[in-house]
Protein backbone atom coordinates (compact mmCIF):
# COMPACT_ATOMS: atom_id res chain seq x y z
CA UNK A 1 0.00 0.00 0.00
CA UNK A 2 1.41 3.57 -0.80
CA UNK A 3 0.12 6.71 0.82
CA UNK A 4 -0.09 9.81 -1.59
CA UNK A 5 -0.82 12.76 0.44
CA UNK A 6 -3.19 15.29 -1.60
CA UNK A 7 -3.02 18.90 -0.67
CA UNK A 8 -6.05 20.95 -0.05
CA UNK A 9 -7.59 24.34 1.02
CA UNK A 10 -9.58 23.16 3.94
CA UNK A 11 -8.43 23.94 7.84
CA UNK A 12 -7.81 20.19 8.25
CA UNK A 13 -4.64 20.11 5.46
CA UNK A 14 -3.77 17.44 3.09
CA UNK A 15 -6.07 14.06 2.67
CA UNK A 16 -4.48 10.66 2.33
CA UNK A 17 -5.42 8.84 -0.51
CA UNK A 18 -3.99 5.22 -0.67
CA UNK A 19 -2.95 2.90 -4.04
CA UNK A 20 -3.12 -0.63 -3.83
CA UNK A 21 -1.37 -2.88 -6.84
CA UNK A 22 -2.22 -6.64 -7.00
CA UNK A 23 1.40 -8.01 -7.34
CA UNK A 24 0.26 -11.23 -9.65
CA UNK A 25 -0.35 -8.58 -12.28
CA UNK A 26 1.69 -5.44 -11.87
CA UNK A 27 2.79 -6.11 -15.17
CA UNK A 28 -1.11 -6.18 -16.84
CA UNK A 29 -2.20 -2.60 -16.99
CA UNK A 30 -5.55 -3.98 -19.13
CA UNK A 31 -6.29 -7.04 -16.49
CA UNK A 32 -10.25 -6.80 -17.27
CA UNK A 33 -12.59 -6.36 -14.20
CA UNK A 34 -14.74 -9.22 -15.54
CA UNK A 35 -12.84 -11.33 -13.32
CA UNK A 36 -13.70 -9.77 -10.40
CA UNK A 37 -9.69 -8.72 -10.00
CA UNK A 38 -8.12 -5.15 -10.37
CA UNK A 39 -4.64 -4.48 -10.78
CA UNK A 40 -4.75 -0.97 -9.62
CA UNK A 41 -7.22 0.47 -6.47
CA UNK A 42 -7.06 3.96 -5.75
CA UNK A 43 -8.69 4.85 -1.72
CA UNK A 44 -10.35 8.74 -2.27
CA UNK A 45 -8.90 11.36 -4.78
CA UNK A 46 -8.38 14.65 -2.70
CA UNK A 47 -10.83 17.88 -3.84
CA UNK A 48 -11.09 19.56 -7.53
CA UNK A 49 -8.23 21.45 -7.52
CA UNK A 50 -5.21 21.73 -9.87
CA UNK A 51 -2.91 21.48 -6.78
CA UNK A 52 -4.43 18.03 -5.74
CA UNK A 53 -5.02 16.68 -9.18
CA UNK A 54 -0.83 17.59 -9.81
CA UNK A 55 0.07 16.12 -6.81
CA UNK A 56 -2.40 13.00 -7.23
CA UNK A 57 -0.54 12.58 -10.76
CA UNK A 58 3.23 13.17 -9.28
CA UNK A 59 2.45 10.50 -6.76
CA UNK A 60 0.97 7.97 -9.47
CA UNK A 61 4.17 8.63 -11.50
CA UNK A 62 6.71 7.93 -8.41
CA UNK A 63 5.07 4.22 -8.28
CA UNK A 64 5.24 4.07 -12.28
CA UNK A 65 1.45 4.65 -12.72
CA UNK A 66 -0.79 7.03 -14.75
CA UNK A 67 -4.56 8.19 -13.56
CA UNK A 68 -5.44 5.90 -16.52
CA UNK A 69 -3.67 2.69 -15.27
CA UNK A 70 -6.52 2.78 -12.50
CA UNK A 71 -8.57 0.23 -12.50
CA UNK A 72 -11.33 0.85 -9.13
CA UNK A 73 -11.67 3.74 -7.31
CA UNK A 74 -13.50 3.48 -3.75
CA UNK A 75 -14.84 6.58 -2.17
CA UNK A 76 -14.78 6.59 1.48
CA UNK A 77 -17.20 8.47 2.27
CA UNK A 78 -18.89 12.03 0.41
CA UNK A 79 -16.80 14.83 1.80
CA UNK A 80 -15.52 17.13 -1.00
CA UNK A 81 -11.62 16.51 0.26
CA UNK A 82 -12.01 12.71 -0.28
CA UNK A 83 -13.58 12.64 -3.65
CA UNK A 84 -13.56 16.06 -5.91
CA UNK A 85 -11.28 14.42 -8.01
CA UNK A 86 -13.33 11.21 -8.65
CA UNK A 87 -14.53 12.21 -12.22
CA UNK A 88 -11.67 12.64 -13.37
CA UNK A 89 -9.62 9.96 -12.64
CA UNK A 90 -13.37 8.18 -13.96
CA UNK A 91 -13.04 10.02 -17.31
CA UNK A 92 -9.27 9.51 -17.90
CA UNK A 93 -9.12 5.75 -16.79
CA UNK A 94 -12.58 4.41 -16.93
CA UNK A 95 -12.16 2.78 -13.37
CA UNK A 96 -15.12 1.33 -11.63
CA UNK A 97 -16.39 4.10 -8.71
CA UNK A 98 -17.48 2.46 -5.64
CA UNK A 99 -19.03 3.51 -2.90
CA UNK A 100 -21.56 2.96 0.34
CA UNK A 101 -25.02 3.43 -1.05
CA UNK A 102 -26.02 6.68 1.40
CA UNK A 103 -22.82 8.86 -0.76
CA UNK A 104 -24.61 8.37 -4.12
CA UNK A 105 -26.76 11.51 -4.58
CA UNK A 106 -24.02 13.49 -2.71
CA UNK A 107 -21.71 12.67 -5.40
CA UNK A 108 -23.68 12.42 -8.26
CA UNK A 109 -25.14 16.07 -7.56
CA UNK A 110 -24.04 17.24 -4.65
CA UNK A 111 -25.69 20.97 -5.06
CA UNK A 112 -29.33 19.09 -5.58
CA UNK A 113 -28.68 17.08 -2.34
CA UNK A 114 -27.58 20.09 -0.46
CA UNK A 115 -30.32 22.28 -1.33
CA UNK A 116 -32.91 19.41 -0.84
CA UNK A 117 -31.07 19.24 2.92
CA UNK A 118 -31.96 22.80 3.39
CA UNK A 119 -34.84 22.69 5.15
CA UNK A 120 -33.52 19.91 7.31
CA UNK A 121 -31.19 21.91 8.62
CA UNK A 122 -33.05 25.28 8.82
CA UNK A 123 -35.50 23.41 11.39
CA UNK A 124 -32.55 22.43 13.43
CA UNK A 125 -31.26 26.19 13.68
CA UNK A 126 -34.38 27.89 14.19
CA UNK A 127 -35.45 25.10 17.09
CA UNK A 128 -31.64 25.36 18.38
CA UNK A 129 -32.27 29.46 18.73
CA UNK A 130 -29.11 30.40 16.25
CA UNK A 131 -29.30 33.82 15.60
CA UNK A 132 -30.31 34.43 11.81
CA UNK A 133 -26.80 36.08 10.96
CA UNK A 134 -24.95 32.70 12.31
CA UNK A 135 -27.39 30.97 9.95
CA UNK A 136 -26.43 33.21 6.87
CA UNK A 137 -22.93 32.57 7.81
CA UNK A 138 -23.40 28.80 7.33
CA UNK A 139 -26.06 28.85 4.24
CA UNK A 140 -23.15 30.99 2.80
CA UNK A 141 -20.43 28.56 3.54
CA UNK A 142 -22.38 25.39 2.52
CA UNK A 143 -23.23 27.03 -1.06
CA UNK A 144 -19.80 27.52 -1.85
CA UNK A 145 -18.89 23.61 -1.23
CA UNK A 146 -19.72 22.19 -4.72
CA UNK A 147 -17.22 23.96 -6.47
CA UNK A 148 -14.88 21.47 -4.91
CA UNK A 149 -16.24 18.32 -6.77
CA UNK A 150 -17.89 17.53 -10.03
CA UNK A 151 -20.89 14.92 -9.91
CA UNK A 152 -20.03 11.55 -11.18
CA UNK A 153 -21.77 8.32 -12.18
CA UNK A 154 -21.52 5.57 -8.81
CA UNK A 155 -20.84 2.29 -10.72
CA UNK A 156 -20.98 0.25 -7.78
CA UNK A 157 -22.51 -0.01 -4.06
CA UNK A 158 -20.84 -1.76 -1.33
CA UNK A 159 -21.85 -1.91 2.25
CA UNK A 160 -21.69 -3.82 5.79
CA UNK A 161 -20.23 -7.48 5.23
CA UNK A 162 -18.97 -6.92 1.52
CA UNK A 163 -15.71 -8.37 0.66
CA UNK A 164 -13.65 -6.33 -2.37
CA UNK A 165 -10.32 -7.09 -3.59
CA UNK A 166 -7.17 -4.62 -3.39
CA UNK A 167 -3.66 -5.69 -3.62
CA UNK A 168 -4.36 -9.24 -4.08
CA UNK A 169 -5.92 -9.58 -0.87
CA UNK A 170 -9.73 -9.82 0.70
CA UNK A 171 -11.01 -6.61 2.35
CA UNK A 172 -14.02 -6.63 4.59
CA UNK A 173 -16.27 -3.71 4.27
CA UNK A 174 -17.47 -2.18 7.40
CA UNK A 175 -20.24 1.10 7.50
CA UNK A 176 -19.09 2.80 9.98
CA UNK A 177 -21.49 6.22 10.04
CA UNK A 178 -20.51 9.28 12.52
CA UNK A 179 -18.13 11.10 10.62
CA UNK A 180 -20.51 11.07 8.12
CA UNK A 181 -23.46 8.82 7.41
CA UNK A 182 -22.00 6.87 4.89
CA UNK A 183 -18.22 6.28 5.88
CA UNK A 184 -16.88 3.04 5.66
CA UNK A 185 -13.87 1.27 6.57
CA UNK A 186 -11.53 -1.71 5.31
CA UNK A 187 -9.77 -4.39 7.07
CA UNK A 188 -8.07 -7.12 5.86
CA UNK A 189 -8.34 -9.84 8.29
CA UNK A 190 -4.90 -11.76 7.42
CA UNK A 191 -2.94 -8.82 7.76
CA UNK A 192 -4.80 -6.67 10.68
CA UNK A 193 -4.67 -3.69 8.20
CA UNK A 194 -7.58 -1.60 8.70
CA UNK A 195 -8.35 1.46 6.22
CA UNK A 196 -9.78 3.69 9.15
CA UNK A 197 -9.72 6.55 6.86
CA UNK A 198 -11.81 9.68 8.83
CA UNK A 199 -13.08 7.47 11.39
CA UNK A 200 -10.16 7.19 13.45
CA UNK A 201 -7.17 10.04 12.94
CA UNK A 202 -4.19 9.85 15.24
CA UNK A 203 -4.35 13.85 16.71
CA UNK A 204 -7.78 15.31 16.46
CA UNK A 205 -11.24 14.14 16.48
CA UNK A 206 -13.35 13.47 13.80
CA UNK A 207 -16.62 16.02 14.13
CA UNK A 208 -19.74 13.65 14.25
CA UNK A 209 -21.45 15.86 11.42
CA UNK A 210 -25.27 16.23 11.72
CA UNK A 211 -26.84 15.01 9.00
CA UNK A 212 -30.78 14.01 7.34
CA UNK A 213 -31.81 10.67 7.47
CA UNK A 214 -30.22 8.55 4.44
CA UNK A 215 -33.86 9.52 1.67
CA UNK A 216 -32.67 13.52 2.56
CA UNK A 217 -35.06 16.15 3.62
CA UNK A 218 -36.24 16.63 6.74
CA UNK A 219 -38.78 13.96 6.85
CA UNK A 220 -37.96 10.93 9.49
CA UNK A 221 -35.64 10.44 12.42
CA UNK A 222 -32.54 12.45 12.62
CA UNK A 223 -29.44 9.88 13.03
CA UNK A 224 -27.49 10.72 16.09
CA UNK A 225 -23.83 10.46 14.81
CA UNK A 226 -21.79 10.77 17.67
CA UNK A 227 -24.13 7.71 19.31
CA UNK A 228 -23.12 6.11 15.75
CA UNK A 229 -19.54 6.88 16.41
CA UNK A 230 -18.53 6.34 19.64
CA UNK A 231 -20.14 2.19 19.08
CA UNK A 232 -18.20 1.74 15.44
CA UNK A 233 -15.14 3.15 16.90
CA UNK A 234 -15.07 0.56 19.65
CA UNK A 235 -16.12 -2.12 16.96
CA UNK A 236 -12.76 -1.53 15.18
CA UNK A 237 -10.71 -1.38 18.31
CA UNK A 238 -12.61 -4.85 18.91
CA UNK A 239 -10.83 -5.83 15.71
CA UNK A 240 -7.37 -5.37 17.64
CA UNK A 241 -6.08 -3.76 14.34
CA UNK A 242 -2.16 -3.95 13.50
CA UNK A 243 -1.95 -0.71 12.00
CA UNK A 244 -4.52 1.95 10.88
CA UNK A 245 -4.69 4.23 8.01
CA UNK A 246 -6.68 7.07 8.69
CA UNK A 247 -8.23 10.01 6.11
CA UNK A 248 -5.46 12.67 7.29
CA UNK A 249 -2.40 12.57 9.25
CA UNK A 250 -0.33 9.73 10.67
CA UNK A 251 -0.65 6.31 10.79
CA UNK A 252 -2.41 4.98 13.96
CA UNK A 253 -0.20 1.68 15.96
CA UNK A 254 -2.53 1.12 18.88
CA UNK A 255 -6.14 1.55 17.78
CA UNK A 256 -7.87 0.09 20.80
CA UNK A 257 -5.79 2.72 22.84
CA UNK A 258 -6.76 6.30 20.37
CA UNK A 259 -10.59 4.83 20.45
CA UNK A 260 -10.27 5.10 24.55
CA UNK A 261 -9.03 8.37 24.42
CA UNK A 262 -11.65 9.57 22.35
CA UNK A 263 -14.52 7.93 24.19
CA UNK A 264 -13.64 9.70 27.19
CA UNK A 265 -12.91 12.79 25.54
CA UNK A 266 -16.84 12.94 24.44
CA UNK A 267 -17.52 11.77 27.43
CA UNK A 268 -16.13 14.47 29.81
CA UNK A 269 -17.29 16.96 26.80
CA UNK A 270 -21.02 15.09 27.72
CA UNK A 271 -20.63 15.42 31.62
CA UNK A 272 -19.78 19.02 31.41
CA UNK A 273 -22.60 19.59 29.82
CA UNK A 274 -24.90 17.82 31.90
CA UNK A 275 -23.26 20.30 34.47
CA UNK A 276 -24.55 23.39 32.84
CA UNK A 277 -27.83 22.18 32.74
CA UNK A 278 -28.51 21.18 36.24
CA UNK A 279 -29.11 25.13 36.59
CA UNK A 280 -31.41 25.75 33.94
CA UNK A 281 -32.80 25.10 30.61
CA UNK A 282 -30.77 25.91 27.38
CA UNK A 283 -31.42 26.21 23.46
CA UNK A 284 -28.45 24.11 21.38
CA UNK A 285 -26.87 27.56 20.80
CA UNK A 286 -26.82 28.84 24.85
CA UNK A 287 -25.11 25.14 25.42
CA UNK A 288 -22.78 25.75 21.92
CA UNK A 289 -21.05 29.36 23.11
CA UNK A 290 -19.78 29.22 25.98
CA UNK A 291 -18.13 25.54 24.47
CA UNK A 292 -16.76 27.04 21.64
CA UNK A 293 -16.86 31.09 22.15
CA UNK A 294 -14.46 31.71 19.05
CA UNK A 295 -16.37 30.43 16.24
CA UNK A 296 -16.04 32.91 13.72
CA UNK A 297 -16.63 31.29 10.02
CA UNK A 298 -19.75 29.66 9.00
CA UNK A 299 -18.10 26.01 8.43
CA UNK A 300 -17.13 26.75 12.14
CA UNK A 301 -20.23 27.30 13.48
CA UNK A 302 -21.67 24.05 11.64
CA UNK A 303 -19.13 21.88 12.91
CA UNK A 304 -19.18 23.27 16.38
CA UNK A 305 -23.15 22.99 16.67
CA UNK A 306 -23.11 19.79 14.94
CA UNK A 307 -20.45 18.37 17.85
CA UNK A 308 -23.08 19.21 20.92
CA UNK A 309 -25.97 18.31 19.34
CA UNK A 310 -24.03 15.07 19.18
CA UNK A 311 -23.39 15.17 22.55
CA UNK A 312 -26.89 16.14 23.41
CA UNK A 313 -27.64 12.84 21.25
CA UNK A 314 -25.13 11.20 24.06
CA UNK A 315 -26.76 12.53 27.35
CA UNK A 316 -30.33 11.04 25.90
CA UNK A 317 -29.18 8.10 24.97
CA UNK A 318 -28.16 7.42 28.21
CA UNK A 319 -31.33 9.11 30.04
CA UNK A 320 -29.51 11.95 31.68
CA UNK A 321 -31.34 14.79 29.41
CA UNK A 322 -34.28 15.25 27.32
CA UNK A 323 -35.54 17.89 25.54
CA UNK A 324 -38.37 20.52 25.89
CA UNK A 325 -40.54 22.70 23.34
CA UNK A 326 -40.67 26.62 24.11
CA UNK A 327 -42.51 27.99 21.31
CA UNK A 328 -40.52 27.45 18.79
CA UNK A 329 -37.45 26.39 20.47
CA UNK A 330 -36.51 23.55 21.68
CA UNK A 331 -34.66 23.31 24.71
CA UNK A 332 -32.59 21.01 26.61
CA UNK A 333 -33.02 20.18 30.65
CA UNK A 334 -31.76 17.06 33.28
CA UNK A 335 -33.75 14.16 33.58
Amino acid sequence: MHLLPLPTTFPVGPINAYLLEDPSTRSEPALSLSKGQASLTLIDCGPKHPESLAALEAGLAGHGYRIEDIRQLILTHHHVDHVGLAKTVADRSGADVITHPFNTPYLSDYEAERVRNLPFYEQIWREGGVPEDIVEHMRQSGAGISRWLDPVEITRTINEGDTITMGGAQWRVYHTPGHAGGLICLFDPDTGELIANDHLLRDISSNPIVEPPPVGGAAGPRPKRLVEYIFHMQRMADLRPTVAYPGHGEVIHDVPALVRKRIAFHRRRADKIYDTLKSTPLTLWEITQPIFPKLKHGMDYFLGLSEILGHLDLLVEDGRVESMGEGELVKWRVC
